[in-house]
């Protein structure tokens, strides 16, 4: 009975995915993935709900988003947990893994082991290493923070802002654009 059930779930998963990827920018409340294309709605489909998966790949995702690997290839505004976590667009929300990239503007609360923020962050991001290669605004805490730009407080071990516009707190503190004093130990300011 246990193998009937299994064998049912994944003639539905793939009946579901095959029918998926005949629409285009579906909107979907609920996703549930195995894989792409193995999903119940395509690759190219907005979620607006629930988005279950090992690994799921959506546009668009609002709402909740659990899985392993989770990936909004567009925007999300979602609480979003999996080991990790990928949005090629905006991020508004909390996302929560052990490595969370983002590729747009980011809004919110980040916790992993590795943040990875390419455009811009605002909020509060822990992790052991924090990255963001764009501007960061807010509070970047971890053994190891970076922003190019950075507006607000950096609290780990080593700190580093190409340009800084406020405090860091470590064992070893760069502000690289700092005419005097750049590289302090314990406390390193800009303002």
């Amino acid at each position: 009975m246990k193998r009937i059930r299994q064998m049912m779930l994944v003639a539905l998963l793939v009946a579901g995915a095959a029918r998926a990827t005949e629409v285009v920018n579906e909107k979907v409340h609920l996703q549930l993935a195995l894989f792409p294309p193995v999903q119940l709605a395509s690759a190219d489909s907005d979620v607006t709900g629930l988005r279950l998966g090992l690994f799921a790949m959506n546009h668009n995702v609002t709402g909740l988003d659990l899985g392993v690997l989770n990936w909004a290839t567009g925007d999300e505004l979602a609480a979003q947990w999996g080991v990790m976590n990928i949005v090629g667009g905006k991020f508004t929300g909390a996302q929560f893994g052990l490595v969370n990239l983002d590729g747009g503007r980011f809004l919110g609360w980040q916790v992993s082991t590795v943040n990875i923020d390419g455009g811009e962050a605002i909020g509060f991001l822990s992790g052991v290493v924090n990255l963001g290669w764009d501007t960061v605004t807010g509070v970047q805490l971890g053994p190891i923070n970076y922003a190019s730009s950075m507006t607000g407080l950096q609290l780990g071990f080593i700190n580093m802002a190409d340009h800084l516009e406020g405090l860091q707190i470590g064992i070893l503190n760069f502000a690289f654009s700092k005419e005097h004093l750049p590289i302090l130990p314990i406390i390193n300011w800009n303002f």
